[in-house]
């Protein structure tokens, strides 16, 4: 089977930066853990607990000198000043564009501005967004629930959550502007969300069937699945074992990509089972 890689699959720079921050800190033998999950990837989580690298939700009970790691989805300002007075070392590994989107949220907040975060409710880094809206903040994740806001009196300021499509970004910022013409629409979602996500397009023109390798619970994975569905058959796996030769029989050509979280080693594991079909 003729297997084709999207260039754009796998790790994208937030993560990447993350995961070689978390190393970096193993490297050095201090007793490393994270501020929840890293990234949203269950293996690459797992290989870097046996390097040493460890979750944990609990920071208050680490001993004292321990390094903790801010994960790469970010933190709201309270949750950083608690881990701020504990006695640990902390590591930021916030991804730059998340940490964009916060100093914009907190500039255009202290002008007295209600933020508006279209995102997942309960995502990790909606939640750390929320948190630099100064008590103004609303997440909504559809265009009914923009519509079933309250009149806001102060102007709004309406950011997506980085890994968002696009084109539904530009449907709530159309709806929010109806209902408050004066609102400032931020251009938020990662150019990596968007360049990903054109790319699957692309590769669906010249395959039979589509591979996105992902964790069930990554936000951008299951945006890449949900574009994939509209476009070819597709199969969401976290690893190569969940792939059947059976499903694959009629197709002759396939496309694969990864979400964000991707690791390499996932990504390569399946195209070697692929291609041996």
């Amino acid at each position: 089977m003729n297997v084709i890689t999207a260039a754009s699959a796998g790790f994208c720079r937030g993560v990447r930066n993350a995961v070689t921050r978390a190393r970096e800190c193993a490297d050095k033998k201090n007793s490393v853990h994270t501020d929840g999950p890293l990234i949203h990837n269950k293996q690459m989580m797992t290989s870097l607990a046996q390097e040493g690298v460890i979750e944990t939700s609990a920071p208050e009970t680490l001993p004292p000198g321990s390094t903790l790691i801010i994960r790469a989805h970010g933190i709201a300002p309270e949750r950083r000043a608690f881990l701020q007075s504990l006695p640990l070392k902390l590591v930021d590994a916030t991804c730059p564009d998340v940490a964009r989107i916060q100093a914009q949220i907190r500039s255009h907040a202290r002008r007295g501005m209600t933020t508006l975060i279209y995102g997942d409710h309960g995502h990790a880094e909606v939640i750390g967004l929320l948190g630099f809206c100064e008590g103004r903040g609303h997440v909504v994740d559809s265009v009914a629930e923009v519509e079933a806001l309250p009149h806001f009196q102060n102007q709004i300021c309406l950011v997506s959550q980085s890994t968002q499509f696009p084109f539904a970004y530009a449907e709530i910022a159309e709806t929010a502007r109806c209902r408050w013409p004066d609102t400032v629409v931020l251009d938020t979602i990662c150019d990596a969300t968007k360049n990903r996500q054109a790319e699957l397009s692309q590769l669906a023109e010249t395959c039979d069937a589509l591979v996105v390798v992902g964790g069930h619970h990554s936000a951008n994975t299951l945006r890449l699945v949900e574009l994939a569905r509209t476009l070819k058959p597709v199969f969401h796996i976290e690893t190569a074992s969940e792939l059947q030769r059976s499903d694959f029989e009629k197709f002759h050509c396939v496309g694969l990509t990864g979400g964000a979280s991707t690791p390499d080693f996932a990504l390569d594991e399946t195209r070697r089972v692929l291609e041996a079909f």
